[in-house]
């Protein structure tokens, strides 16, 4: 299920298949750093819903993702929105929108040999 980039302007992408589960460890904490939203900004006359990852706290250094990070708002640090790779994980990842996510499942889809590429992201 690995991709390279994801997104228009590949707001997200990774030099290796471990950043990949990496980063994927790092969204499953449930620690109050990040958030999946899906917002419906459609619904207020803006072009199109949108996908986001909301970062509470900005990520380590030694996260291995490249990330187009944008401003945040009122207790956000900053926001990288992408549909497609937001869509993404939760389809194939059983990531659920929302700051609380269960590490379980989502760990269930990740293929064995990346397991502590996920561990390393999910201890950051």
């Amino acid at each position: 299920m690995y991709q390279k980039a994801f997104g228009t302007k590949q707001q997200i992408e990774f030099n290796s298949e471990p950043e990949y589960y990496e980063l994927l460890g790092y969204l499953a904490k449930s620690d109050g750093s990040t958030k999946l939203v899906w917002e419906r900004n459609d619904e207020s006359g803006a072009w199109g819903p949108e996908g986001r990852i909301e970062f509470n706290q900005t990520p380590p250094d030694s996260l291995g993702a490249n990330l187009l990070h944008t401003a945040g708002r009122d207790t956000i640090e900053s926001r990288v929105n992408c549909n497609e790779f937001v869509k993404h994980i939760v389809d194939n990842h059983q990531f659920e929108y929302g700051s609380t996510q269960d590490q379980d499942s989502i760990r269930s889809t990740i293929p064995d040999e990346y397991n502590s590429d996920f561990d390393r992201g999910f201890n950051l």
